[in-house]
């Protein structure tokens, strides 16, 4: 969607300042002159500086490859749980974190700089880069205090959920933070979308990394020819150096990233002397169709992420280190695609450029469910390769539409970024509770009640992540498409009635 530079564009009118016809104007809470700071002008940030706010989100980062991709998985085959309790854990994960994020958002976004001189960001950042560090190892091995086999399944339980719980809350105060910090930054709308982009590229590489790691572990120290309780060690391994890089990375973000204003003592970023209350952001429309958007975009992402590695041994029959693998060609065509992301953005738009991932994630979600295991077929070594075709597909797509997404909501938040943390850890709610409901109902569903050993799946297993990983994000994609929709309507409804006041709205 493209207008000239002399009218209203998109990215204005999503913006909190942009007050269309028929939305109720926002009360801005007005800033005494004395709490406001006298901060100097924003200027472009240096390209180091941009790299140093990239690294600031890679802990999460390799600790969420992990999350999503293995930890079904993990729970199932190697700890040899249920599948209706691996999706019990992860669904607690998703609540806490989704609980959390908008508390933390609000209270983000109140923190005066007061701690050593840390801005609000940056202190909520470390803290949460602590939790993390302290707890992402204990729910990545067997329970510590459950060596007895007269362990009552419950307390096993309790032990995972409690470490999780930690780590969630931790992941979520990273998160948010150092999304806030990007309407924080720069003003600059390029500069913003080059930021997401830079942030998702390292995203996309941690991704990598894990991967490549994974495949290491399992394919050279591991020799089974299964991944079952035998393969603990390989995952406790590869967490253990997540938390290692992740530290050092973070370390990095601190020393590198500069948050405008970050004086001591310091209360409120100066903002024409206004400021937005958080509740007043439930009137704004936009809100609830960019949190749509944003939501169904995570469940693209998310789910199949969490389910390629299944269908492809379960369905398709591939060996073992197809787990690595194909996650790691959806990463490597996602980052790809991001190098090209600002340029299309700028010459299409932000709808434009978001609807063609969505063909692309079609395109990939198509493929899964046509594809045929490899041994069934006439060539199957060919047909092993042309496998990962899809996962390519479904990176290109699902990359494209993250980090449009993104920027989608930084547009939102715009200039009023005394809120952007809470507009954020909302964006976080319906991410994370809606994706843990999703994979929750995909476990309890799951055909295979009761096998022996509980690390191979029954013979129904085929059929059912082919339909899991072509419903469910198919499902998500149908779901932003219809939010998109209704947003490219109301912009441009908006755009009407700006351009000429005696434009109807209610037609």
């Amino acid at each position: 969607m493209g207008m000239d530079d002399e009218d209203v564009d998109e990215k204005t009118l999503l913006s909190v300042d942009s007050k269309g016809a028929g939305t109720p104007p926002l009360e801005e809470e007005a800033v005494p002159e004395t709490r406001i700071a006298q901060c100097p002008p924003r200027r472009r940030l240096h390209w180091l500086r941009k790299l140093a706010y990239g690294v600031g989100h890679v802990f999460n980062d390799l600790a969420a490859s992990m999350w999503f991709t293995y930890l079904i998985l993990f729970y199932h085959k190697v700890i040899e749980l249920d599948n209706a309790l691996a999706g019990t854990l992860l669904l607690i994960g998703q609540v806490v974190d989704g609980l959390s994020t908008p508390v933390i958002g609000y209270l983000c976004d109140i923190t005066p700089f007061w701690f050593f001189g840390f801005g609000r960001r940056k202190l909520w950042h470390i803290m949460g880069t602590v939790l993390v560090a302290v707890s992402l190892f204990f729910f990545w091995h067997k329970c510590l205090p459950c060596k007895s086999h007269s362990t009552p399944l419950g307390w096993e339980i309790v032990w995972y959920a409690v470490f999780i719980a930690i780590f969630q809350f931790g992941w979520a105060s990273v998160q948010i933070s150092h999304l806030s910090l990007i309407p924080e930054l720069t003003d600059d709308e390029e500069e913003r979308v080059g930021l997401n982009a830079i942030r998702t590229s390292f995203t996309l590489l941690s991704n990598l990394a894990v991967f490549v790691t994974m495949w290491v572990l399992l394919n050279v120290a591991d020799k089974k020819e299964y991944i079952g309780p035998a393969a603990e060690w390989s995952f406790s391994g590869a967490v253990l150096g997540i938390i290692f890089f992740g530290l050092i990375f973070s370390a990095i973000f601190h020393l590198g990233t500069v948050e405008p204003c970050s004086r001591a003592q310091q209360r409120e970023e100066k903002q024409d002397g206004k400021r937005v209350a958080w509740f007043q952001w439930f009137l704004k429309p936009q809100l609830y169709m960019v949190a749509g958007i944003y939501m169904g975009t995570r469940l693209i992402v998310n789910v199949s992420q969490v389910y390629t590695p299944l269908y492809l041994v379960d369905t398709l029959h591939l060996p073992k280190e197809s787990v690595a693998i194909g996650p790691l060609a959806i990463y490597i065509s996602g980052f790809l695609t991001t190098l090209f992301l600002r340029v299309i953005n700028k010459f299409i738009g932000r709808y434009m450029t978001y609807f063609c991932g969505l063909a692309l994630t079609w395109g990939a979600l198509l493929w899964f469910w046509m594809q045929e295991a490899p041994a069934q077929t006439e060539h199957p070594q060919v047909e092993q390769i042309t496998v990962y075709g899809s996962t390519v597909l479904l990176g290109a797509g699902g990359s494209t539409v993250l980090v449009t997404s993104l920027s989608m909501v930084a547009d939102l938040i715009g200039p009023t970024v005394g809120s952007g943390a809470f507009v954020y850890g909302l964006m976080s709610f319906t991410d994370k509770v809606s994706n843990g409901v999703a994979v929750q109902i995909v476990q309890a569903l799951h055909p295979c009640k009761s096998t022996n050993p509980k690390h191979v799946c029954c013979s129904a297993c085929a059929k059912f992540y082919r339909i899991v990983l072509s419903a469910v994000p198919g499902g998500a994609t149908l779901c932003a498409l219809i939010c998109l929709a209704i947003l490219t309507l109301y912009v441009y409804r908006r755009t009407r009635q700006l351009r000429d006041p005696t434009f109807d709205t209610s037609d």
